[in-house]
């Protein structure tokens, strides 16, 4: 192993946030390091090929470099921006979308500039938290960047001031009831995760205990203590998860007490969330983010919209009064009934729920269709359900997407027929290197 110090310049940032430096005319990536900083840095080769460039000493602070608010910055490893200013977070995320879409894509486009947020603190509205044991005391926290390291964490600056008071009382009553917490090297314990929804139109919470048991002694009796020192939690579920993965949430769901459900609001209309469905994580930023999905779609009142991968069927929803009809597609049971209710809830009489994979729904061409608004997960959608969308021929597609390299690895299969008009980023994981992303696609013309 050889090793080598060299004082290095970075010129820029890649895809993770890393300072791009030339050693020996070679891209060499650094974490937290900013444009215009000059460093020492240490290189380590292994069989003549660099291993490992780790950041010695900053030789000056770039203009845009700020003092991280969280204690736990950069350990816990759920931010990795939060040294740089915000103003030049949201341009990172902007010229990210880009530069993906010209690498998967192949599409020279310029993208708008990123919607963000005022205030780039306690957004989330959705935290999980894993449980172990720290220096013998049990902890809840993030895992080191590349590790299964337990940072505890007794304060998420991203989480929702609701969850945080949550998440504290949950804290105190499992070392009162002497739960204990899981350990992944000896498939041990009973409490593996705890999942916290809060909702900002209603101040109400839901509490989800992963679990390796079902069998938790005391466990109605914990829920009551809980929903009384805050009242603003509507009910407690076990959610059973025995197997040995790094899925967090098993299928089975168990009510404890009080409600299963928590209310939310979006362009006046109510949903329902639960421990299962799909609910988008930042509580400021959804209406901008159906907004613009929305706006983008041009929608007439004599349009059919397919809402595909449609969740607990906030999109369709919140567009429905648009437009002729609307058809949601989901293959998660516990989504779709939610979205059947939250039809139900809002009286939208002109929506249809369906149970089914998207891909397969698709391919079976029965139906046309002439948006298509498409929310599909982190993996993207499927050559098999692009292809079919490319056949049935919508006037429009609205594409929302949370990862660019999928959202550019589909649109590459696209635009053969669709030509893009519009990629608008948004901001709806502040201080982190994930971006949300809007692209309105329209037919070409024949």
């Amino acid at each position: 192993m050889q090793k080598r110090k060299i004082e290095v310049l970075c010129d820029s940032l890649d895809d993770f946030g890393r300072g791009i430096v030339r050693i020996d005319n070679k891209a060499v990536f650094v974490p937290n390091l900013l444009p215009g900083e000059r460093a020492i840095v240490e290189t380590r080769f292994e069989y003549g090929k660099l291993k490992e460039c780790r950041l010695l000493e900053r030789k000056n602070d770039s203009p845009d470099r700020v003092k991280p608010s969280c204690p736990y910055y950069p350990s816990c490893g759920g931010c990795q921006l939060m040294h740089l200013s915000y103003a030049k977070q949201l341009a990172f995320k902007r010229r990210k979308v880009e530069h993906l879409l010209r690498k998967f894509a192949k599409i020279d486009i310029q993208a708008e500039e990123t919607i963000g947020l005022e205030n780039p603190t306690h957004y989330r509205n959705k935290v999980q938290y894993p449980i172990r044991l720290v220096n013998g005391r049990i902890a809840c926290g993030f895992y080191r960047t590349d590790t299964h390291n337990l940072v505890p964490v007794k304060e998420c600056l991203a989480e929702t001031e609701l969850g945080s008071k949550v998440t504290a009382a949950v804290m105190k009553l499992l070392v009162q009831f002497h739960y204990p917490p899981y350990d992944e090297d000896r498939q041990t314990g009973l409490i593996r995760h705890l999942l916290v929804k809060t909702s900002s139109a209603f101040k109400e919470a839901l509490v989800t205990l992963v679990v390796t048991d079902e069998r938790l002694p005391g466990r109605k009796e914990f829920a009551k203590k809980l929903m009384g020192l805050v009242p603003e939690v509507q009910g407690v579920v076990l959610n059973v998860n025995s197997r040995k993965t790094n899925v967090i949430l098993g299928k089975k769901d168990v009510p404890i007490y009080g409600k299963t459900y928590i209310k939310d609001k979006i362009f006046d209309k109510v949903f329902t969330i639960s421990t299962q469905s799909f609910y988008q994580t930042n509580a400021y930023q959804i209406e901008r983010l159906y907004r613009t999905a929305i706006d983008l779609a041009l929608l007439k009142k004599t349009d059919s919209v397919l809402d595909a991968y449609c969740g607990t069927g906030t999109i369709g929803i919140s567009l429905s009064d648009k437009v002729k009809e609307v058809v949601g597609v989901e293959i998660v049971p516990e989504a779709i009934q939610d979205a059947k209710e939250n039809a139900r809830r809002n009286n939208i009489p002109n929506i249809t729920f369906l149970c089914q994979d998207c891909t397969e729904y698709l391919g079976k061409g029965k139906r046309h269709f002439d948006v298509v608004m498409m929310d599909p997960p982190r993996k993207g959608s499927t050559p098999v359900f692009l292809k079919a969308l490319e056949k049935m021929g919508p006037r429009k597609i609205i594409y929302v997407s949370c990862d660019p390299v999928t959202l550019s690895r589909d649109i590459a299969l696209l635009k053969e027929e669709y030509d893009i008009e519009k990629v608008v980023p948004i901001d709806m994981f502040p201080n982190t290197l994930h971006v949300e992303t809007v692209v309105s696609l329209r037919k070409k013309a024949e």
